[in-house]
């Protein structure tokens, strides 16, 4: 199926999920974020977004970060440009938001580092196959941020995202692990 159907049609599968689903996904993911642990320094700093279009919720990740001492960064996207972070302030409530242009949801930045300062990267995508192949929405932001991140990437998202293969492109970054309601995919 050509990258740009399954991308249709997994957003519409996404977006079709109730609220009481999407919640039941994310508690099922959830159980898996301790075998991130070994993979994360002390007050380790996890880059991880909001979900906004039907995604697997990441409120679990807030959760896990503020548990286990980390510290969590959103993205701020700049066009044409790699992401750069923000730190959130727990309880999410305190972290004032904005609405990016291309509609999600991003906070005021009241500083930002490169993603060179993460140790993790916890990244949406539409879809993912079990080498790491992960396709985007399409805007190329997450593909230029991890061009030279070295830090681990993490694809977190529902178990029917997962397909067989991938078309990619030269420009595509793979993820290193994914993380869905069923489990986790080394990469």
């Amino acid at each position: 199926m050509p990258n740009t159907l399954l991308r249709t049609c997994i957003r519409k599968e996404r977006k079709a999920l109730t609220a009481k689903q999407r919640a039941n996904f994310a508690f099922m993911a959830s159980l898996h974020l301790p075998k991130l642990l070994p993979h994360l320094p002390k007050n380790a700093k996890i880059g991880l977004y909001l979900d906004d279009f039907g995604e697997l919720p990441t409120a679990p990740i807030l959760a896990f970060c503020q548990k286990h001492g980390f510290t969590p960064f959103l993205p701020i996207t700049i066009k044409n440009k790699p992401l750069r972070f923000t730190p959130v302030v727990l309880p999410l409530a305190k972290t004032p938001l904005k609405r990016h242009k291309l509609g999600m949801q991003e906070p005021f930045a009241r500083y930002d580092i490169s993603a060179d300062n993460m140790d993790m990267i916890i990244c949406p995508l539409v879809a993912v196959d079990r080498q790491g192949n992960r396709l985007g929405m399409g805007g190329g932001f997450y593909d230029r941020t991890f061009a030279h991140f070295r830090g681990v990437k993490v694809g977190w998202c529902y178990h029917f995202q997962v397909v067989e293969n991938l078309t990619v492109n030269k420009w595509d970054k793979d993820v290193d692990m994914v993380m869905t309601d069923r489990g986790v995919i080394r990469c």
